[in-house]
């Protein structure tokens, strides 16, 4: 019996299970059925091979039929499915792609498996074949020169048959732990992949995940935590925010946070708890309006928050995170050393506080909990910081606490008023100031970069807090800083930061000059806020020398520093607008900056810097030149490269500005046409579109959108009577169009009624008809004697060109005569060496020429040069080189 039972058993095949367990005959032999699908599963413990997968799948659908009714079934159904875990086995290559839809069909059908079958073992088999059959190498021992598929392959395939989406709905049905955790487990290890959190995205499955974390098992906790980072790094933000910031998430991890505190007592359970807020701070960042007001979620970080501040008023909230157990009576009595975990917590609250503060709600919230007294708790010295952290905690959390304040002080600034921000900040900045080389920074935070050995990254930090509070314009604020003698302040740490300024302005290079320049960027921009509005701030801060340190900053300016790539530009632009905040509209600070060369500054500047700037450089020009005394410097500018005065700057940069907007001109720059002269080429693409009566039409807004409006206001304030006679013909033309720039633009706003009138198809009357009319043909007219008088200015240059080019061609007329008479002469003379006769016949033309020369009637007694020289052997003429004689009577 047992030899037959043997061979039986070595006949089983797949074909013979699906025989017995369908035949009308044995179909209630459950036992036998059990035997042979147990059979069947150890003859696949190499892996399956793909020719015998359809019918795998075949089996495994009529065993899970069976199994509804028979419980018995499940535990050879869970070994058959162990053993896809195993890369399939394949004959050839081609058989990858031949099987390729089977095996999608099967790995979906192990996933429907977890749905359709209430078993939690079966469940689990599942979960843990697919995330092994995920990562399956291919195994060492080949079953009859088969071979395995590429994990690639088998990636890839997974990702298709949608067995991700079949887990994820499992997770959510499941109550078993166990079970909860090796569904989780495989969702950790498949999570890696786009696609397959795409499928978990797809099954909603987040509400579920937070569900588990929230679970009062750790292990559970840990491995769902991971999974929801998976989805936030490699899921689509968008359906990430969607279902992370729905009550069904944030309520379980509201509860998970409030656990996790409430018994972090030891190093694991902490950095759980900091992992948890980590991810929060994420959803946070992601979708900020999500709902953490409605939940408790904001009061519950805030009171954490507040637990930890540096004054110790963590016994006042009975949510206080607990710190190595210590009670709240402890607490008060003696500050106990914050350890490394708690000091991630805190900075982890401090940037989740801040991603959440873009709602209006959420900065209500956060002004009624005082967060911003806890921030503000961090802002004091370093040599007085709070026994129970390090230095270097310390001065971490202190930097962040600075980067917070950028953004809450504006949103809460009467919070921040109430705290005393601005007294806080300028005594970090004098601290800074006066003693920089007491404090040794660590500098190995994130906003600590230049801070080693020094005190930099707290004054760039503060810095960039004062400021954002100054952008606000509040009044009150403003004049607060300007009360407690914030301007002297800043201008003395500019004072002390221009020996990073060399000569000329430049800036000298070092590992923190790209720290040094933004830091000096940002002065400048908070005292241009300060003193913007008022004018006694203004005076304040040109009696400090101010004048004299911006003027410093735009002296030197040059090409090479404006593109250095280190921040020089946007210094650059700093001093720029300050110049326009805290000198413009002050006579006496305009005088000051008129006496330090301001103007020959900023036209410096004009020269050399970019297309984009030279807008602002122009605007502050037009709004100095309303002082009188301004006009002679910028008549009596001329350029540093070469001679360049105002007037050829000026229209250097309106021809940049046409090429720029496309307006159409003649190789000489002279107008193209005698319509709409100053229409660039979008503005005409753009046609003369309807538009609303309140609206501006293009060629307003043209004024506003490049700077030739500023420069003919510049040159109308120098004065075109005064345009300086050694310009080029190219400049004559250009300024030509600029001083009918103003009818021009006229023109071209009637040309836009006209057009108007005629899309709308309105005719009006008459006599207004006619006066449009006459409008239009008077700035035709206008724009004609322009063109006339540009065509004046080319034939005069014309003419002038040809004078010169007669010139030239006559002094290369006179320089061939002389080459032919000195060929000439010298050919005579060769004459002369070489043949006496010839000699004879020079020397008589010689003597002919001087008795010619000689006057007819000869008087008694005149005498004349002797004309030959005793003694002369050579063989030319006379006065060749014997000088002669001279007999006086």
């Amino acid at each position: 019996m047992s030899a037959a039972t043997s061979s039986i058993r070595e006949a089983m095949t797949i074909p013979k299970a699906l025989s017995l367990i369908n035949s009308k005959h044995s179909s209630e032999m459950v036992e036998r059925h059990v035997r042979a699908l147990n059979r069947i599963a150890s003859s696949f413990k190499r892996g399956v091979p793909l020719k015998d997968l359809p019918q795998l799948c075949q089996l495994l659908r009529v065993a899970a039929e069976k199994m509804k009714t028979h419980i018995l079934y499940e535990e050879p159904i869970c070994k058959i499915v162990a053993t896809c875990s195993l890369p399939f086995l394949k004959e050839r290559s081609s058989d990858e792609n031949t099987y390729a839809p089977c095996i999608i069909e099967t790995l979906s059908l192990l996933g429907s498996l977890m749905i359709g079958l209430e078993s939690e073992a079966l469940r689990q088999h599942v979960a843990q074949t697919v995330a092994d059959f995920y990562l399956a190498e291919s195994n060492e021992a080949k079953a009859e020169g088969l071979q395995a598929t590429a994990v690639t392959y088998n990636a890839a395939l997974l990702e298709q048959s949608g067995v991700v989406h079949y887990l994820a709905e499992a997770l959510k049905l499941t109550q078993d732990p166990y079970t909860k955790l090796t569904i989780l487990r495989a969702l950790q290890t498949l999570s890696v992949s786009g696609t397959n959190c795409n499928h978990i995205l797809a099954a909603k499955a987040c509400g579920a995940i937070c569900s588990t974390i929230s679970d009062t098992s750790t292990e559970i906790a840990l491995v769902g935590l991971e999974v929801l980072w998976n989805i936030l790094e490699h899921g689509p933000q968008l359906q990430v925010a969607e279902q992370m910031t729905s009550l069904g998430s944030v309520c379980p991890l509201h509860d998970a946070v409030r656990r996790q505190v409430a018994s972090s007592s030891h190093t694991d359970s902490k950095q759980l708890r900091n992992d948890l807020l980590a991810l929060v701070s994420l959803v946070a960042k992601i979708s900020p309006d999500a709902p953490f007001i409605e939940t408790g979620f904001l009061h519950t970080l805030c009171s954490y928050f507040l637990s930890f501040e540096v004054a110790s008023v963590s016994s006042r909230h009975e949510l206080g995170p607990s710190r190595g157990g210590s009670t709240g009576g402890e607490r008060a009595g003696k500050a106990a050393k914050v350890d490394e975990e708690d000091f991630e917590l805190v900075k982890t609250l401090m940037v989740t506080l801040t991603s959440l503060s873009c709602d209006q709600g959420t900065i209500k919230v956060l002004c009624e909990q005082k967060v911003m007294r806890g921030l503000l708790s961090f802002v004091v010295r370093n040599d007085h910081s709070p026994s129970n952290y390090s230095s270097a905690h310390f001065e971490e959390l202190q930097l962040l606490a600075l980067s917070c304040l950028c953004t809450l002080g504006p949103l809460c600034l009467e919070q921040y008023m109430v705290c005393q921000g601005n007294t806080r900040l300028l005594l970090i900045l004098e601290w800074c100031h006066s003693s920089p080389s007491e404090f040794k920074g660590h500098g190995n935070a994130f906003h600590g970069r230049g801070g080693w050995g020094g005190s930099l990254a707290q004054l760039r930090m503060s810095v960039r807090a004062l400021l954002s509070v100054c952008r606000t314009r509040d009044e009150v604020a403003l004049q607060d800083l300007h009360d407690q003698g914030a301007i002297p302040l800043l201008i003395g740490i500019l004072k002390s930061l221009s020996g990073t300024v060399g000569e000329g302005g430049s800036q000298r290079t070092g590992p923190d000059s790209g720290l040094l320049l933004e830091l000096q960027s940002d002065i400048l921009v908070t005292i241009s806020c300060l003193c913007e509005t008022d004018i006694h701030r203004k005076e304040l801060f040109g009696g400090y020398d101010g004048v004299k340190l911006l003027t410093g900053y735009l002296r030197g300016a040059d090409q090479s520093g404006v593109a250095s790539g280190l921040g020089r530009h946007r210094l650059l632009l700093a001093a720029t607008d300050c110049v326009w905040c805290t000198v413009v509209g002050s006579p006496v600070v305009e005088d000051i900056f008129l006496e330090e060369g301001g103007i020959f500054c900023l036209l410096d500047l004009l020269q050399v810097c970019p297309l984009n700037n030279q807008s602002l450089v122009l605007g502050v020009l037009v709004d100095l030149c309303e002082n009188p005394k301004a006009i002679p410097h910028l008549a009596a500018w001329r350029g540093r490269e070469r001679d360049m005065c105002a007037w050829s700057l000026l229209a250097s940069l309106w021809r940049q500005e046409e090429t720029e907007m496309g307006v159409p001109r003649t190789d000489t720059g002279a107008l193209a046409g005698t319509s709409n002269p100053l229409v660039g080429q979008e503005q005409e693409k753009c046609g003369v579109p309807p538009i609303p009566s309140h609206q501006p039409s293009a060629a307003v807004i043209d004024i506003t959108e490049n700077m030739r409006a500023k420069i003919y206001i510049l040159c109308c304030k120098m004065g075109f009577q005064y345009v300086a006679d050694d310009l080029t013909t190219e400049d004559k033309i250009t300024l030509c169009i600029i001083r009918n720039y103003l009818d021009f633009k006229s023109g071209e706003v009637w040309y836009e009624v006209a057009g108007e009138l005629a899309q709308e198809g309105l005719r009006p009357v008459t006599p207004d008809q006619e006066a449009l009319q006459e409008v239009l043909h008077s700035h035709e007219e206008k724009a004609e004697n322009s063109l006339r008088l540009q065509s004046e200015l080319i034939e005069e240059q014309h003419r002038y060109d040809l004078e010169e080019e007669q010139q030239y061609f006559e002094k290369i007329h006179q320089l061939h005569y002389m080459e032919e008479k000195a060929k000439a002469d010298f050919t005579d003379f060769v004459n002369r060496t070489s043949n006496y006769k010839a000699l004879k016949e020079a020397k008589r033309r010689q003597r002919e020429a001087i008795d010619a020369s000689r006057r007819s009637s000869v008087a008694i007694g005149d005498h004349y040069h002797k004309i030959d020289q005793d003694g002369v052997t050579v063989t030319v003429s006379s006065f060749s080189g014997t000088p002669l004689t001279i007999y006086i009577p």
